[in-house]
This record gives structure tokens, sequence and C-alpha cells, in this order.
């Protein structure tokens, strides 16, 4: 019996698709590579925007409160994963990039609420 082309599965990363990568990278980069998952990563992103930006505002307007060690804690290890990626790679890469926007997306977040009045 022969086996219809419908019933075939897509093979998955083999073992070599991750060597050398940080556990960070082995989480995150199957979301950056695979357009089908990138809905999700957008719901991800989303969720760290309306996490961070309202800590931000709150730690620009008193820096010695709770918010500013949540936003240390939080962006310690943002530092540490674009050092590792620099460290090894010589150069930023996806994982840099996303990091990167998705602080950029809290700030202008952070900005508009203040903005529109809503924080």
């Amino acid at each position: 019996m022969t086996e219809s082309p419908h019933r075939r599965v897509a093979a998955g990363p083999g073992p070599d698709a991750f060597r050398g990568a940080t556990r960070v990278e082995r989480a995150l980069l199957p979301f950056l590579r695979e357009p089908t998952l990138w809905p999700v990563l957008a719901v991800l992103v989303a969720h760290a925007v309306v996490l961070v930006a309202p800590m931000l505002v709150l730690a620009w307007r008193d820096p010695r409160g709770w918010s500013s060690l949540g936003l240390a804690v939080l962006g310690l290890p943002s530092v540490v994963a674009v050092g590792r990626e620099l460290r090894d790679h010589g150069r930023p890469r996806l994982l840099s990039a996303l990091i990167a926007g998705t602080w950029a997306l809290c700030g202008v977040a952070a900005w508009g609420a203040v903005w529109l009045g809503w924080l």
C-alpha cells in the first residue's frame, strides 16, 4: 500500500539545527524561523509590551520604586542574551533584533499611554 502525499508529515529540525545555540536561542529561534509560529511570537511580544510599558512609566515617575527593580529583573536577561549572541557570533542576529524590537515597542507604548493620558 502506498502512502498518500496528504498523510506525510514534514520532518522537524535535525540535531544540527541548534548546534552552538544558547538555551534562549533554542527556545526562541523556532518562532523566528518558522512562519507559521509568527502569530504566536506576536502574541508573546504583545504580552511583554503590556507588562513592561506600565513598568517603564512607573519607573520614570518614581525611580526608587518597585517598578525599577522589576525593570532590572526583566532587563538583565535581555542584556545577557544579547551579550552572549554578540560574544558567540560577533554581531547582532535575530535574537538581538527581537529583544531590541520588543524593548522599543515597550518604550513607544509607554510614551503613547502617557501622551494619551492612560497612565
